[in-house]
């Protein structure tokens, strides 16, 4: 170019942007920002590798692989209606019958009460079915002996929820919960030194102060020693893999997490929604305690057992066991059929991954699941735990008065 060429301009490139032009930037949509939201919440509480990105084997999403999961809903919906519960029930033993009976007699409440109640046997028997799967897959072999034992651990605190929740009805029947709780300690020397005798039951200022630890054992202690077991529960899983279902072949290909709490919630909607329905019917509040003076029982000289008055499923073994002691063996005092059943069971549920020969490999096929050889043992265990549940219940049925 000649000094004497005069210089062009240079036309600016329409999709160039100039310094100092300011990009336009659309606004994010609801969408957008929704999906951006929920995404900062997930790596914030760290969801992501809890759930959307923990792979788990597809043959796991079944319903036998599910009902564990329908246990963990049932237990966040029976604690959100005792939350509710909680800002009703007064635990004084000379009015907490009336506030059972009167919520009963209320739409809402009555609602609520019901499928706190009525979902209380539906824990349970999700608690025993899971039980029997994991057993029979041998999922407490090898390196998962500690996941089994919180199962048991986490199996007794829902017995313990049950229990205290019984004595929280405060009906004749749930009555019989402190009181035979004073029969322990009268057989061991120890009720009159802790007040907790019969008299102390029957005056209702005494009485209010033995019903008080009921209720902080079954709203605050319980809960949160089954809401740390469950962590720890899922925690194990999680680091220790679940167990493969030997009778499904095994494919190899895994999916989210998400997807297993996908087949939570419907089998949940299938088994808690007739639970819902039946929690619309009315139900009685029950005969009204011994140590109030409007009860057909006042100044009887039998405890409730005497009266034919019994506990209700998932507890009703243990007056079973009393009375099984008592005609078996003559033992007495016959709450000593309750201690014993509870210890054995106990014992025979924790022994169990300790006692099965199979080595640490879960087994493959039903042979091996149901082998004697190695199994034996463990089978004599668990078939222990269920012939004092089964023994316990059916006395109860023949003889419930005693």
């Amino acid at each position: 170019m000649s000094e004497t060429q005069p210089v062009v301009p240079e036309v600016p490139d329409p999709g160039e942007e100039r310094p100092n032009q300011t990009a336009t930037v659309e606004p994010p949509t609801g969408a957008d920002w929704r999906h951006a939201f929920r995404d900062q919440v997930k790596d914030q509480l760290g969801v992501r590798g809890m759930i959307s990105e923990y792979m788990i084997p597809v043959e796991t999403n079944t319903i036998w692989y599910s009902l564990g999961g329908v246990l963990g809903i049932s237990l966040a919906l029976e604690i959100l209606t005792g939350m509710l519960l909680s800002l009703r029930y007064i635990p004084d033993a000379g009015r907490a019958y009336g506030i059972t009976k009167t919520l009963l007699s209320e739409g809402g409440w009555s609602v609520v009460l019901n499928f706190h109640y009525w979902n209380a046997y539906v824990i349970f028997a999700l608690v025993m079915i899971h039980m029997m799967r994991v057993f029979f897959s041998g999922g407490y072999r090898g390196a998962k002996k500690g996941l089994w034992q919180i199962g048991v651990a986490l199996a007794g605190t829902v017995f313990l929820i049950s229990i205290t929740g019984e004595t929280l009805h405060w009906d004749e029947r749930g009555f019989a919960v402190p009181w035979h709780t004073s029969e322990i300690l009268e057989a061991v020397g120890l009720s009159e030194p802790l007040h907790y005798t019969h008299q102390d039951l029957l005056n209702v200022p005494s009485a209010t102060n033995l019903l008080i630890p009921y209720w902080a054992l079954h709203v605050s202690i319980l809960p949160i020693l089954l809401l740390g077991l469950i962590a720890m529960h899922y925690y194990l899983i999680k680091v220790k893999g679940i167990s493969l279902p030997f009778w499904h072949k095994a494919s190899g290909r895994k999916v989210p997490f998400s997807t297993h709490i996908r087949e939570w919630l419907i089998y949940s909607a299938i088994i808690l929604g007739p639970i819902l329905v039946i929690s619309f019917i009315h139900r009685d509040a029950g005969p009204e305690p011994q140590l109030l003076p409007t009860s057909e029982f006042y100044g009887s000289e039998h405890g409730p057992g005497g009266l034919g008055i019994v506990p209700t499923f998932p507890i009703t073994w243990t007056h079973g066991m009393n009375r099984f002691v008592n005609i078996a063996f003559g033992l007495e005092p016959d709450i000593w059929g309750t201690v014993i059943g509870m210890v054995l069971m106990t014992a025979a549920l924790v022994a169990i991954p300790y006692l099965d020969r199979g080595g640490p490999v879960e087994p493959r096929d039903w042979d091996e699941a149901l082998s004697l050889q190695r199994r034996g043992w463990a089978y004599f265990a668990i078939a222990l735990f269920w012939a004092i549940m089964i023994i316990g219940t059916v006395t109860n049925l023949v003889t419930p008065v005693g």
